[in-house]
């Protein structure tokens, strides 16, 4: 008990003395926790903020790190915002200010905070330092939300783990592409490579895809019959392609259309240029449970 009440009292001195604000949030140091949870394609670590909200910190697959803050005490804060780093109250050295270079998103619908790229929010956390965010009411009220790291640094080793087997890209980024190529060939760049094993990852991982679409084009030079075969080899490749990185051939249904349905127009070499390409779909099922 009488530890309980020290680590109170050095909770209260932290939140007086890290800013002149009008009103300073931080957990109760005693309560302090950290989780983890994640998957293939993110990986997270919340902390809950008594009386404040939850402050996560998540890595998702082909985006990176961000620093995410909800709260219904945010609607009134839509001004400037700021992140520093401090010593924990028990720290002897001080500590270097933190160069966040990221830029910060605010919805008032979501009442959701959000800072990209906090790979280095994250580092501070994992080296000891805490994070002092700065909320800004226009100037006018100035808030301040201590994160601790009190008790992260489990959840941090599991959340680097995660981290490290994240799969390459993530829905957003792989339901729809479009792969481009030259004047009659029908072979996959060597640039797009790595895009097509992202897409193949991705359905090998997600157990809620059921199809893959493979539609292939071309321009409208030459006979429409040379056109329609063309596109149908480019889509047949593309298909060879996603079954040699892994996907299932009962998966992928392929279709072909020749010089039909142009984005662009033929007339032109960079509207051809455009329409010699071949798309890839993925289709969830209606009812996607657990990926």
């Amino acid at each position: 008990m009488v530890i309980k009440s020290i680590i109170t009292i050095l909770a209260l001195v932290v939140s007086c003395t890290v800013c002149a604000g009008d009103n300073v949030w931080i957990s109760p140091l005693d309560s302090s926790t950290w989780v983890f949870s994640g998957n293939k394609t993110e990986c997270v670590i919340s902390h809950d903020v008594e009386g404040f909200g939850v402050v996560k910190i998540i890595a998702e697959a082909g985006i990176g790190t961000r620093l995410e803050i909800k709260s219904k005490e945010l609607k009134n804060l839509t001004g400037e915002h700021s992140v520093n780093s401090m010593p924990a109250f028990w720290a002897v050295e001080k500590v270097n200010n933190i160069n966040y270079q990221g830029n910060i998103s605010f919805s008032l619908l979501t009442s959701e905070l959000i800072f990209n790229n906090a790979d280095e929010i994250f580092e501070r956390l994992d080296q000891g330092e805490w994070i002092k965010v700065g909320l800004n009411e226009q100037g006018q009220k100035n808030d301040t939300l201590v994160i601790s790291n009190v008790n992260f640094e489990l959840p941090a080793k599991r959340f680097l783990s995660c981290k490290d087997d994240l799969i390459l890209l993530n829905y957003q980024q792989v339901r729809s592409s479009e792969f481009y190529y030259p004047s009659g060939s029908t072979l996959v760049s060597k640039s797009d490579v790595g895009t097509v094993y992202g897409i193949a990852e991705y359905v090998k991982v997600i157990r809620s895809i059921k199809k893959v679409l493979i539609d292939g084009y071309s321009d409208s030079q030459g006979r429409s019959t040379v056109n329609l075969r063309v596109s149908r080899e480019r889509a047949e490749e593309m298909a060879a392609l996603l079954i040699e990185f892994g996907v299932p051939q009962k998966m992928i249904q392929i279709r072909s259309h020749g010089d039909r349905y142009p984005i662009a127009d033929n007339a032109l070499a960079d509207g051809r240029k455009k329409n010699r390409r071949v798309t890839v779909r993925l289709i969830k099922n209606s009812a996607a449970g657990v990926q």
